[in-house]
C-alpha cells in the first residue's frame, strides 16, 4: 500500500471520529479542501460513498461503516507498532489540544503546563478553558482534565489525584450570622451553591452518622467557583470550595472552614480521551507528568 494511501485512511478515520472535515483539518494539521480531497480519491479508488455530506451535516453510509470498522483498528495497530519501534523515550511531538475547568486550569493546570512544554519543545499545546461540558470526540480534542463524577462513557478515563472540598466562610459572616453546629442549621443560612455539577440546590456532608443531604438557598448560584469564592470573602454566605481554591484564603484567615465534623466528599481529578486500541504518546506522556506532579 502506498504511503497517500495510508494518508487517505488515517485521514478517513479522523473525519469520522470527529464528525466534520474542519475539525479534521486542525486535528491533522491540514486544510478542510486537502481533507475532503483525500476523502474522494479514497471513495473513487474504492468506487463507493463512503460519506453522506450536505452544508450541515455528515454521516457514514452504511458501507461506510463497515469500512471504518474494518480498518480502523488496523491504523491503530500500525501506531502503535511504529510508536514501539521507535522507543518509549522518543520524545512527542505535534499537537496537543486540551481541555480544562476554568479555575483549575488558571491556579494549577496553566503553571505546571509551562514545565511541561519545556520538557517537550517539539509538542504544541492548545488549551480550552471552560467550565462547561466538552465533547472531546465531536471537538477534535486529544485530552478532557474532569473534575467530579465522570458519567458513563467510551471514554478512556485515569484518575490523577482527589480534590479535597472545604465547607467554609468569612469570619465576618459568621460574626453577624452565626456559626452553625449541624447541617440541619443551613438552611437559615445564605449558601452559595456551585451549579454545574448540580443544578436542585442541596448539599450532601459525611458526618458521624453517614451521610445527610440538605437543601439550602442563598443569593448566589454560579457555574464559576471563583466567583463563588469572591462573594464569600465579601460575607454573602456560606459555600463549598475545592482545594485549589480556598487553601490560601483558610490560611490567610480570609476565610474560616464550619462544621468540621461534616466534611462534602472529595472529587477525583481525571484525564479522559478517546477509547481507543493505541494512546498516542504525547497523551500518555502528559498524562504521566501530570499524576507525578499533582499526586504527591
Amino acid at each position: 500500500m502506498q504511503q497517500t494511501e495510508i494518508v487517505g485512511l488515517q485521514t478517513f478515520v479522523t473525519v469520522v471520529d470527529v464528525s466534520s472535515f474542519s475539525r479534521a483539518a486542525e486535528k491533522l494539521d491540514s486544510t478542510t479542501a486537502a481533507v475532503s480531497r483525500r476523502v474522494a480519491s479514497l471513495e473513487k479508488r474504492l468506487g463507493t460513498r463512503l460519506l453522506n455530506r450536505t452544508t450541515r451535516s455528515m454521516s457514514l453510509t452504511e458501507a461506510g461503516e463497515r469500512y471504518y470498522r474494518d480498518i480502523v483498528d488496523i491504523l491503530r495497530a500500525l501506531e502503535e507498532a511504529d510508536a514501539r519501534a521507535a522507543g518509549e523515550a522518543a520524545d512527542p511531538t505535534g499537537t496537543l489540544r486540551i481541555t480544562a475547568p476554568l479555575s483549575f486550569g488558571i491556579r494549577r493546570l496553566g503553571p505546571v503546563l509551562s514545565e511541561f512544554m519545556e520538557l517537550h519543545p517539539h509538542l504544541r499545546v492548545l488549551l480550552h478553558l471552560d467550565d462547561g461540558y466538552r465533547d472531546i470526540i465531536s471537538e477534535g480534542l486529544d485530552v478532557a482534565i474532569r473534575i467530579g463524577e465522570l458519567k458513563e462513557s467510551t471514554l478512556i478515563a485515569r484518575r490523577i489525584t482527589n480534590v479535597r472540598r472545604y465547607l467554609c466562610a468569612s469570619p465576618d459572616y459568621l460574626a453577624r450570622k452565626g456559626v452553625p453546629s449541624t447541617p440541619v442549621d443551613l438552611a437559615n443560612h445564605a449558601c452559595l451553591h456551585y451549579n454545574n455539577i448540580l443544578l436542585r440546590e442541596e448539599w450532601t456532608l459525611t458526618g458521624p452518622d453517614g451521610p445527610e443531604t440538605v437543601a439550602v438557598s442563598g443569593p448566589l448560584s454560579a457555574n464559576n467557583g471563583d466567583v463563588l469564592r469572591e462573594a464569600a470573602i465579601r460575607s454573602q454566605g456560606i459555600v463549598i470550595l475545592p482545594d485549589f481554591l480556598s487553601e490560601e484564603d483558610l490560611e490567610q484567615g480570609r476565610l474560616e472552614r464550619i462544621l468540621t465534623d461534616y466534611s462534602p466528599s472529595d472529587f477525583g481529578l481525571y484525564a479522559v480521551w478517546a477509547s481507543r486500541n493505541f494512546t498516542p504518546t504525547k497523551i500518555r506522556t502528559l498524562v504521566d507528568f501530570l499524576i507525578e506532579k499533582f499526586s504527591g
